[in-house]
């Protein structure tokens, strides 16, 4: 256990700076996310139902150009009432929070499938961003 002495006060606040620290940094590492790694998981878990870039959707709607576009407006695929009221606009913080809990993100979609690893999921929007016409 750390002894701090008669200057706790100090000690707490010097604990709790390391931990801000450690928290910010891995929120940084975190945010970046490998684009390539993240084409592997899309290509392992999304593209049969969204395509890609060069393929058209077979269930789900396309994901190209998905960043800043509201859920549920794509011009192809099967989409839910649920996300087509959901009123998101998909971005790092709305598709992660999806990815991680479809159901949980919109009560009523029909997306089956979620990505419950953190890193997996950033990596995953790194390589949706980079899905453009």
């Amino acid at each position: 256990m750390l002894q701090f002495g008669k200057n706790r006060r100090a000690g707490a606040i010097m604990i709790l700076a390391v931990v801000g620290c450690a928290a910010a940094w891995s929120q940084s590492v975190q945010a970046e996310g490998d684009a390539v790694a993240g084409k592997k998981r899309y290509q392992m878990t999304c593209l049969g139902c969204h395509g890609d870039d060069r393929m058209a959707p077979t269930t789900g709607p396309s994901l190209v150009n998905i960043m800043g576009r509201k859920a549920g407006s794509a011009a192809s695929g099967v989409i839910s009432r649920a996300t087509a009221e959901s009123g998101i606009v998909w971005d790092e913080q709305n598709l992660d929070q999806f990815l991680a809990s479809p159901s949980e993100k919109i009560h009523g979609t029909i997306m089956p499938i979620g990505v419950r690893n953190p890193k997996e999921r950033v990596d995953l929007i790194a390589y949706l961003k980079t899905l453009k016409k």
